[in-house]
This record gives structure tokens, C-alpha cells and sequence, in this order.
């Protein structure tokens, strides 16, 4: 459908998700071996499934459909948010709905091995044709377009980047006790060290979203043993009960937890901003999607809190996190789907969505200027100039089944810190869930 000129039309934002799981648990229970959908239908109407919930995300998201509404006026959104970080509830939802032949018009995802699930199950259309006429070979860049080809096709439109390895620190906190920002996991601990000396706890972490722990282990590992080993680690090319480098960054996580917040079991990663800009921890490792949380609750970067990436030593890299969005088979409202993802391309909606959301613009046409403050234009140049390696508990490199089990591992070491067994469970769940073979699509091997 074509860009309209009617008048302005109201974003509808309905919440029918419990009808929609009804109805695939109704599927289910009949026995049936699948749902017959609907036949597609004019497009004036839109289903959107995402899980963009919390503080500056919604605003973000919220931004980005304002700016569809402009450009097609005469199609209502019917916007679906799940709540879950990192959309951990959303897949689930988005399994069920999609094996009932259920399917939204578009659905949030995150690239590579997440995306390849639904590539795998034959949910999804390519999107070859939209990545052609606009361009995106040139407009992204060319690692975008790697995290989401399978088969030799595009399968979805990156319109975000994240950096998911920062270290915030508390800059009142740190000035006080003369204290610099750690490059690598033994600053880490030391600096943790004199935090709680003074009564801090040093390290911020809510595990309520298990991935948040991965968050954590994933930058021991890569201070420990540095890019490569990490990427190896993550794709199941290396033995974790042999490799001594997988053994040390389980030895040092195990050194981080006694400065770890105790009641980190109870509280979710966007509880962690505000503990950050009071000062009740003097850290935390979180990705650019902290920021927005930060600044809503009236902590401004410089003089409350500021952020470095982390490790810088040996190697600084650049942990990614690429969101998109999705063409599923059997939409009902096909040509809005398309409409939705074109409009997603533009350089104005990937500014506007990406300066509220703290992530940087999967178009390059966004210039850096974009962007009102430092740890954006940071991100865009560390995007530019690092090594760019996925971040793995995002699903970029390892299949999620494997994911699952590891994020219940790594939250259990937290509690019950066993290297020895941690390593052999590790060594089980990579060959239970045939990471090496399910990881065998990444290219940087």
C-alpha cells in the first residue's frame, strides 16, 4: 500500500495477546495438527508483536510508529508488547503462534542464530526484494546483512544496533575513593574491592532476567581470553572441560560474586539504572538500552554516571545486538507488513527511534551528529572502528535451546559457584544441543 494523504489516524493499540494464546492452547488440545488461517485481507490494519515494554524503549517504539502514522495514514497498528528482557516471553509466545499458522504481520527478532530459528521452522518470507530497492547492500553495513541472510536470502530488516558491553560506573562513587574504571576483569575486582570497603555493594546485576548473568560471564570471558576464544566458545569449537582459558573465566567469575548485589535474584535488568544513579552500586555491565532508564529517572551522564566499554584489555570489541523485524508467511495484512518494513528503512525513523531507544541506526545515512549525547557517538564510532563480534545470550551465535540451558547455568554459579561442575554441565549441554553443528551458519569461524 502506497503512502496515503488522508487525515492523521489514531495508533490503536490493542492487547488481544491472551485471545491469540487461547486459541493456539485450544489448537493444541484438539489435536489438531495445525490451524488453517485466514486469507490474507486489505491493509488497513497492522499487527505488530514486540517486546519493547520499559521506560525509553516504549518511548522508542511508540516514536516509531508515529512516524509509520504519517507516512501511512490509513493503517492502524495494533501494537503488541510482551514484557520480558531481550524478549526471553515473546519467543515463546511467538513459537506457539506461529506453529498454530497464526502468524502476526511482523514480529520483532533479533539477528542470527534467533532469527535462524524461524528461518529453520519455515515461518518466514525473505525479504530480498525490499533489501533491492532500497539499496540496504549499501546503506548497511555489510556485517547486518551477514547476521541475517540464510539460504543465500535476507529474512529481516535490521533497524537497530546496541553495544552490549558497557561498564557504567557511578562517577560521585569513583571521584570519592579515587578510583579509575577497570580495562579488564583484575581492575575489575580491585575496584570492587574498595567499593565495598566503604560499605558499596561494587556490582549491580538483577537476575530476574537470567541473561543478565551471561552479560556478566560474557565479558570475564572475553578479558580472560579475548575475542576469538569467545566466538569459538559460543559456536562450539571448543571442549570447556580441556580448554583451560573456558576454566579461568569460570575462576574469575567465581571471584566476582561475593560483589555482586546479594539480592540480585529478585530484581530485573531495568531495575539496576536507578540502584546505579543513587549510588547503592557503584557498577554495572549492561548494554546502551540502560541509558534511557537513566536519563527518565534524572541521572545525567558526566556528573552522575558515565560508561566505558568493557574489557578494552587485551581487545576491545564491539559486543552487538541487532534488532529487527520480520516478514512472516501467512500474514493477513501482507502489503502493510511491507509498507511497515520500508518505513523501517528510513533514515528519519531509524533516528528518531534510535535517539529515544540509546542504540545507534542500522542506516548509515544516520550521520553521528544524530546523536544529543556522548555514549550514542561513542557507540557509533566504536561501531565503526572495533572488532564487532554478536553478543551470544541475544542469540546471535549459539541455538537457543542451548542458550536456555546456559543462562540457567551461569544464574546458578551465581548461587552454588562450582567450577568443576559448571564445566561439565557446560561440556553436556554443548553436545546435547549440537552447538557446533547448530552454529555452523556463522561465518567469522
Amino acid at each position: 500500500m502506497g503512502r496515503g494523504l488522508g487525515s492523521p489516524r489514531r495508533v490503536v493499540r490493542t492487547r488481544f495477546l491472551g485471545t491469540l494464546c487461547a486459541a493456539v492452547l485450544a489448537v493444541s488440545v484438539s489435536g489438531c495438527t495445525g490451524a488453517v488461517a485466514p486469507p490474507p485481507s486489505a491493509s488497513h490494519d497492522l499487527t505488530v508483536y514486540h517486546w519493547w515494554t520499559a521506560g525509553g524503549e516504549r518511548q522508542a517504539m511508540t516514536k516509531m510508529e508515529e512516524d509509520f502514522k504519517l507516512a501511512y495514514p490509513d493503517i492502524t497498528i495494533h501494537d503488541d508488547p510482551t514484557a520480558g528482557g531481550g524478549g526471553i516471553t515473546l519467543k515463546t509466545v511467538m513459537q506457539g503462534l506461529l506453529a498454530a499458522n497464526m502468524p502476526p504481520d511482523t514480529f520483532q527478532s533479533l539477528a542470527g542464530g534467533e532469527l535462524k530459528t524461524y528461518v529453520d521452522g519455515g515461518y518466514l518470507d525473505n525479504v530480498d526484494d525490499i533489501w533491492a530497492a532500497q539499496n540496504l547492500n549499501q546503506k548497511y553495513p555489510p556485517v547486518l546483512g551477514q547476521m541475517v541472510t540464510f539460504n543465500g536470502h535476507k529474512m529481516a530488516i535490521p533497524v537497530s544496533i546496541h553495544r552490549a558491553n558497557w561498564l557504567f560506573y557511578n562517577v560521585p562513587l569513583f571521584s570519592r575513593y579515587g578510583l579509575t574504571p577497570p580495562s579488564d576483569v583484575d581492575e575489575l575486582i580491585a575496584d570492587a574491592k574498595v567499593l565495598q570497603a566503604h560499605g558499596v555493594t561494587p556490582i549491580g546485576l538483577g537476575t530476574l532476567d537470567k541473561w543478565t548473568a551471561v552479560f556478566l560471564f560474557d565479558v570475564v570471558l572475553l578479558s580472560v581470553a579475548g575475542p576469538d576464544v569467545y566466538e569459538q566458545f559460543y559456536t562450539g569449537l571448543l571442549d570447556p572441560q580441556t580448554d583451560p582459558r573456558i576454566r579461568t573465566a569460570f575462576e574469575k567469575f567465581a571471584q566476582l560474586i561475593p560483589y555482586v548485589y546479594s539480592g540480585h535474584g529478585t530484581l530485573t535488568w531495568s531495575d539496576m539504572p536507578t540502584q546505579l544513579g543513587t549510588g547503592e552500586v557503584g557498577m554495572m555491565v549492561l548494554g546502551d538500552f540502560a541509558v534511557p532508564l537513566l536519563t527518565d529517572a534524572g541521572y545525567k551522564e558526566g556528573p552522575d554516571w558515565e560508561a566505558v566499554g568493557f574489557p578494552r584489555e587485551p581487545t576491545e570489541v564491539f559486543l552487538m545486538i541487532v534488532d529487527t523485524f520480520t516478514r512472516p508467511k501467512g500474514a493477513q495484512h501482507p502489503d502493510a507488513t511491507t509498507d511497515w518494513l520500508d518505513n523501517l528503512v528510513s533514515a528519519k525513523t531509524q533516528a528518531d527511534f534510535t535517539i529515544l531507544k540509546g542504540s545507534i541506526a542500522a542506516n548509515r545515512d544516520v550521520p553521528v551528529s544524530t546523536y544529543p549525547d556522548s555514549l550514542q557517538q561513542r557507540a557509533y564510532e566504536a561501531f565503526k572502528n572495533l572488532p564487532v563480534v554478536p553478543s551470544s545470550i541475544h542469540g546471535a551465535l549459539s541455538p537457543l535451546a542451548f542458550l536456555d540451558a546456559w543462562q540457567d547455568l551461569i544464574t546458578v554459579f551465581l548461587y552454588s559457584p562450582d567450577v568443576d561442575r559448571a564445566l561439565s554441565q557446560t561440556a553436556i549441554f554443548m553436545k546435547s544441543y549440537d552447538v557446533a553443528g547448530n552454529s555452523a551458519w556463522y561465518w567469522a569461524k
